[in-house]
């Protein structure tokens, strides 16, 4: 982290560990709770600055969404609505978040020149700014979650939703030191970001988003080296039934741990970097 000496220069100090200046910049970044509600109120009203249903936005476009998948891939593979309907929902919903997280991240330091420039204030604010826009949307869409499980008649247990709920701060924790990560290997190498969307859209057909595994038949077993099935299916699992939910948090549990050591990695030791590339 570079320390501020006088109104308009800025110095690092080489001989201090580079972790330790990206420790000491998570750690204020994370002791200021009212300037992180602050950017991430002002960030969410200037994307829903003029539209008369604002954030509602978000639940119409998930239910449409939701709605065309099921109904469509429903008739075609010839699913029964009452349990396809709920399965195609989470599924969309936990993917939503997953490249949600990954799409924001990417861009959490390029974006943000300015700001790491002109201001001594901690980079890691930027990549809880990029993630609060898919934490954010996913507040709304918990609202169709809820929806579809009184709707649709299911009954998942107390101990359901929190396994459910588990999966969901899996993934956010992961797409934090995933953010960290890409977000300062992108800002030196902006092609990154167009390898992650490229990634995404492949890997959306290839994860039993909006299909069952057992389509694939003597091949269903290969779904299990897919980590995105392992994410959906810790969010997802829990709320239809799936028999598989042990297995997917283990090797969730497992990928989360790397990404963790991954993130604190890179961000660790090319932060102090992040003036000069962005």
């Amino acid at each position: 982290m570079l320390s501020r000496t006088s109104p308009s220069v800025y110095e690092f100090d080489a001989s201090r560990s580079r972790f330790a200046y990206a420790w000491r910049d998570a750690r204020t970044a994370f002791s200021n709770p009212h300037l992180i509600a602050t950017i991430i109120r002002q960030d969410a009203a200037a994307r829903t600055r003029g539209a008369a249903l604002g954030g509602f936005w978000v639940m119409l476009t998930t239910l449409a969404t939701v709605s065309g998948l099921a109904l469509l891939y429903g008739k075609l593979f010839g699913a029964d609505l009452t349990t396809y309907f709920p399965y195609v929902a989470f599924g969309i919903i936990a993917w939503g978040l997953i490249s949600g997280l990954a799409n924001d991240g990417v861009n959490a330091f390029a974006g943000g020149g300015m700001f790491i420039q002109q201001t001594s204030l901690p980079k890691t604010l930027l990549a809880i700014k990029a993630m609060s826009r898919s934490i954010t949307a996913l507040g709304y869409k918990l609202v169709v979650i809820v929806g579809i499980i009184i709707v649709g008649g299911l009954s998942p247990g107390v101990g359901e939703a929190l396994l459910s709920v588990l999966g969901l701060a899996t993934i956010i924790w992961t797409g934090f030191f995933l953010c960290l990560a890409l977000g300062t290997i992108s800002a030196r190498f902006r092609d990154i970001g167009q390898f992650v969307d490229v990634g995404l859209t492949f890997a959306f057909f290839a994860t039993p988003v909006f299909w069952h595994p057992d389509r694939l038949g003597e091949y269903a077993k290969y779904v299990l080296y897919n980590p995105f099935y392992h994410y959906l299916n810790i969010v997802r699992g829990p709320l239809v039934g799936a028999e598989d939910v042990g297995l997917s948090f283990m090797i969730a549990f497992f990928l989360t741990a790397l990404v963790t050591v991954f993130g604190v990695f890179v961000f660790g030791r090319f932060s102090h970097r992040l003036p000069y590339w962005c």
